[in-house]
């Protein structure tokens, strides 16, 4: 990659001694992990007996440009994790890297106050693995900054979709509300598109004929994503809150089997095949959300949980095409991940490549 320069980012980690050893290697760019000196400690964490300190994330890369696209990504990835744009919401401002300045020329540390501001979150390493893999296909990345458009067009907090925590979101009465999250559905059904894992059907070979799935569209689908790693045995979770509504009735969601947390008339949250999701996400996006009709009434019951469902199902299909949807949730994938350790840092990462 030739002379490469180094970028703070203003990331930092205390989680990284739970990740593979660094550097991780995006396409035309680099992350590492240092520890920065600075008169006052910014603490850490502890594990065990043993406290790790935080760890900026450091870019290099060829220019500020590609360090800035860098960091853009591994953001986007750290909001992908979240499944939300909290973390968005909660800054500033767009945050800018800057250069490290070379201390043997300058005889002096780079000036602290010219560097981005700090921030730090669980799983910062994971996001800089993820947004490394997603830089190698140009349509992992554009799936990525659809998803992202979506979210920061319309996301809630993954608590706020708990039923134990809010049983039912409102609606919303007012038109621009209604757009926005019309908006967000394009934008995360894109996301899906951009993976090519959409429904391939045409007037001469329609997806369904009388009502059920054409055999011939639904196994040239399942085909395609089983090629690029989702599991379809394991099923979706669809979010259904209240009393059904003119878009259900329109056509209604395939669930298979309620959830196990499901309060009759009030959650009926419940299992999708990974297919009939991607047939209902379709069916949102085109006959609810893309177009303008005279007839307004399914804008008007559109609700947080329609983009939720379409925007996590979206970020599944993501993370699972490039490889990193098995190692999310449980304390035993974390230690998986951690495993790669183990092999050479020419081989980093090459397990979590598979699939």
């Amino acid at each position: 990659m030739g002379t490469l320069r180094q970028f703070h980012t203003g990331l930092h980690t205390s989680d990284w001694h739970r990740y593979p050893l660094p550097p991780y290697r995006g396409r035309g760019w680099t992350v590492d992990f240092v520890e920065q000196k600075s008169e006052f400690s910014q603490g850490g964490e502890f594990s065990g007996d043993r406290l790790y300190p935080f760890k900026e994330v450091i870019v290099s890369a060829r220019d500020q440009t590609a360090a800035q696209r860098a960091f853009d990504t591994i953001s986007n990835s750290r909001n992908l994790l979240e499944a939300s744009n909290l973390i968005g919401m909660l800054s500033t401002g767009p945050q800018v890297v800057s250069p490290v300045e070379d201390r043997t020329t300058s005889g002096a540390d780079d000036d602290v106050s010219e560097r981005p501001a700090f921030h730090s979150s669980p799983d910062i390493p994971l996001a800089c693995l993820i947004a490394a893999k997603v830089s190698q296909r140009l349509r992992f990345v554009y799936a990525l900054a659809r998803l992202e458009i979506s979210m920061e067009t319309l996301s809630v907090p993954t608590i706020e979709l708990d039923p134990m925590h809010s049983l039912n979101i409102p609606k919303s009465v007012f038109p621009e509300d209604q757009i926005r999250m019309a908006t967000a559905i394009v934008s995360a059904y894109a996301a899906m598109e951009e993976l090519g894992l959409t429904i391939r059907a045409s007037k001469e070979n329609p997806s369904r004929i009388n009502g059920a799935w054409n055999p011939k569209v639904r196994n040239e689908l399942e085909k395609r994503l089983i090629d690029a790693g989702v599991d379809l045995s394991a099923p979706f979770y669809w979010n259904l809150r209240g009393k059904r509504t003119r878009i259900e009735i329109k056509r209604s969601p395939e669930i298979t089997q309620l959830a196990r947390w499901a309060i009759k008339d009030v959650v009926r949250d419940g299992q999708m095949h990974i297919s009939d999701a991607i047939a209902y996400a379709s069916f949102l996006r085109s006959t609810i959300a893309a177009h303008s009709n005279d007839d307004k009434s399914y804008l008007r019951v559109l609700s947080v949980y329609d983009v939720s469902n379409v925007q996590l199902f979206a970020r599944r299909l993501l993370l699972e095409s490039v490889g990193y949807w098995r190692y999310l949730g449980t304390h035993e994938n974390l230690v998986r991940l951690k495993g790669s350790r183990r092999r050479s840092r020419t081989k980093l990462g090459v397990i979590l490549n598979q699939r």
